[in-house]
């Protein structure tokens, strides 16, 4: 059977999964593998956005999970108790820690969170309409990467000779899952009216 170079599933704002949490609500965008259940923490990864709605929030501890979190609006001050303070500011700065340190925030804010297990390895980064930004071709025969639109925006998608052209509304995600060894460089470039219509979460498998 001929393998797939790559595949895009689109989703509207309205077919995410959105629940609410002690703190506010959280924006499930994508889990995997695809039997995957975060309510029962069995899952390899997960990209997710929360509205924090409490001034002050205590994180649920995720033993064994290596996690990455943004702001998309609004500033958060994250403490890792006996570790370290820093105040996050909206679509620049990115914290990584893992899930089993005691970790609060101060601030009401929307976050762009990605969750990994060990084998697994990832970065999320805000998306510049100004920019074309080359995909991660990791050592791993998928790579996973999603792209949350805080703006309306298209998005074009190139690699070898393909192209593919987005229009998608604020609230968006759009999954991409390529094999780097089939498809070479892939690109991808946003037209917005914002200059950062979008966040982007990579993931790949790798020690």
């Amino acid at each position: 059977m001929r393998e797939v170079p790559m595949t895009i599933a689109r989703k509207k704002e309205f077919e995410l999964d959105h629940k609410r949490w002690s703190g506010g609500i959280t924006t499930q965008l994508a889990i995997w593998p695809e039997d995957a259940d975060y309510a029962s923490r069995r899952f390899d990864w997960r990209i997710s956005s929360a509205a924090v709605e409490d001034e002050r929030s205590t994180f649920t501890p995720l033993p064994g999970v290596h996690r990455h979190i943004m702001t998309l609006g609004g500033e958060m001050t994250l403490t890792h108790e006996g570790i370290r303070t820093r105040m996050l500011k909206p679509l620049s700065d990115v914290e990584e820690f893992e899930g089993e340190w005691r970790t609060t925030s101060v601030g009401r804010c929307t976050d762009f969170n990605l969750m990994l297990r060990a084998g697994f390895r990832g970065r999320i980064a805000p998306l510049h309409a100004a920019d074309v930004t080359t995909l991660p071709s990791a050592p791993s025969e998928v790579v996973w990467y999603g792209i949350y639109f805080t703006a309306d925006a298209k998005a074009t998608i190139r690699y070898d000779g393909y192209r593919a052209e987005l229009s998608q509304e604020r609230g968006d995600f759009v999954l991409i899952s390529y094999r780097p060894r089939l498809c070479g460089d892939v690109t991808l470039s946003l037209s917005s009216s914002s200059s950062i219509p979008a966040v982007s979460a990579a993931v790949w498998r790798g020690i």
